[in-house]
């Protein structure tokens, strides 16, 4: 699963990177955690690609009441066919922006993180969904959830399931709702081997990402 991730690219460089219509402005975060607010990056009406805020943490538009618990992910092969996340997988897909993504290993109460990162320095391109969802007194929420899929050769040593990495190509493709469920699921494969390299940051979440630990997996 994917349970932390980070976006400290510059504004313009994320602009750049994804084709954005207009400029974006926020602070980069080492660690973004569960439940906070997030980008996503979708095609709106004008075909063009805008960045959206959302929580991360999927609510589907036809809950009556906001879940104590909300899943952070969602399985690539299940979204489809779920109703949780059915109607989200066939019409309102997106791009989660990152420049890496932690998966953890150790015992409980050992536990430590790797940070894993394009090689080539590049951000990744997480597949994700978004939904819309409307409270009973009138509020609007917009919610996401990051896409896993198997673990490719550089994350199966630390873990069995990875983020849903999109290379460019696929973009296209993956943000159109005409794109059929079967050619969308498709797209979805695990990364290729040796895109990634990982560094062990200890644990994110008592303090900054750092070099500590063995280096580059």
């Amino acid at each position: 699963m994917c349970g932390l991730y980070s976006l400290t690219i510059a504004p313009e460089a994320m602009r750049a990177a994804f084709g954005l219509a207009e400029a974006v402005d926020y602070p980069p975060r080492a660690v973004i955690r569960p439940s906070e607010p997030v980008f996503t990056i979708r095609r709106d009406r004008d075909g063009l690609r805008h960045a959206h805020l959302a929580l991360w943490g999927f609510v589907p538009h036809w809950m009556k009441d906001w879940p104590a618990r909300r899943p952070i992910n969602a399985r690539a092969e299940t979204i489809f066919t779920k109703p949780f996340f059915r109607a989200a997988a066939r019409h309102r897909r997106c791009l989660i922006p990152a420049d890496g993504f932690y998966e953890w290993t150790g015992e409980k109460g050992h536990k430590h993180a790797w940070l894993f990162r394009r090689r080539d320095g590049r951000p990744l391109a997480m597949a994700g969904l978004w939904e819309n969802w409307l409270g009973a007194d009138g509020s609007e929420v917009e919610t996401c959830v990051i896409i896993t899929t198997g673990a490719n050769a550089d994350v199966a040593p630390i873990h069995e399931r990875m983020p849903a990495l999109l290379p460019s190509r696929a973009w296209d493709a993956w943000l159109d709702p005409a794109t059929a469920a079967r050619d969308a699921a498709a797209l979805l494969a695990p990364a290729p081997p040796g895109l990634l390299s990982a560094r062990d940051t200890g644990n994110p979440l008592r303090r900054p990402p750092g070099p500590q630990g063995p280096g580059d997996l």
